[in-house]
């Protein structure tokens, strides 16, 4: 396993170099435009979705198929793409935290109720993507790629959207929205272990 994440942190090395210095720079941006809070989300979806691009990578590298000959199961080799998402993942949460609170409190506007909310976004729009999008990056041509990215994002404004309309004949969301976003957060852990755990079986059987 850790043979298989070196191999595709040295595919992410130069880029992922190249989009944490655009981060910063973007933060900066976003503290004086908009909220630096929104950088959370910005870099956990930006660094996890480049462990997606790996997967296409493979393919048109045909390493998909060399790898066949070497002593690691297909199951290890999709799995890796999911723990590879997840360490992206907290990465960008903890740098887009990091220069958030920074700017934050230099502006005199930290607020912790913002940095939960948005550390929830993060999670959301970058688990619940990549549990639709990683399989669908399997299953489908390398150049039909980009129809399981924006079919992830549709899956994952829809069942944003449905939580929220179930939960609305519950609760006042407008002053539950911490609430709301915990929920969605932990549906969108649960539904990346689903898709962690189900998506290896499935394609492992499908001809490389």
């Amino acid at each position: 396993m850790k043979g298989l994440l070196l191999k595709d942190f040295y595919i992410m090395r130069d880029s992922s170099l190249i989009m944490v210095l655009t981060l910063v720079i973007v933060g900066v941006g976003l503290a004086v435009l908009s909220s630096p809070w929104l950088l959370i989300s910005v870099a956990a979806v930006s660094l996890s979705t480049a462990a997606v691009t790996t997967i296409s990578n493979d393919k048109i590298t045909q390493w998909d198929k060399f790898s066949a000959t070497l002593p690691v199961s297909r199951t290890q080799i999709i799995s890796s793409k999911y723990h590879m998402y997840v360490l992206l993942g907290i990465l960008g949460i903890v740098l887009g935290a990091i220069i958030s609170i920074s700017v934050s409190v230099l502006n005199h506007s930290f607020d912790v109720n913002s940095l939960l909310m948005n550390s929830c976004l993060a999670v959301i729009i970058s688990l619940l993507p990549g549990s639709v999008n990683i399989p669908l990056s399997y299953l489908l041509d390398a150049e039909k790629s980009v129809v399981g990215l924006i079919l992830s994002y549709v899956v994952t404004a829809g069942a944003f959207t449905g939580v929220r309309f179930l939960l609305s004949h519950f609760i006042d969301m407008e002053e539950n929205m911490l609430l709301l976003y915990g929920i969605v957060t932990a549906f969108s852990v649960i539904a990346y272990l689903f898709s962690w755990l189900t998506c290896p079986k499935m394609v492992s059987h499908k001809d490389m």
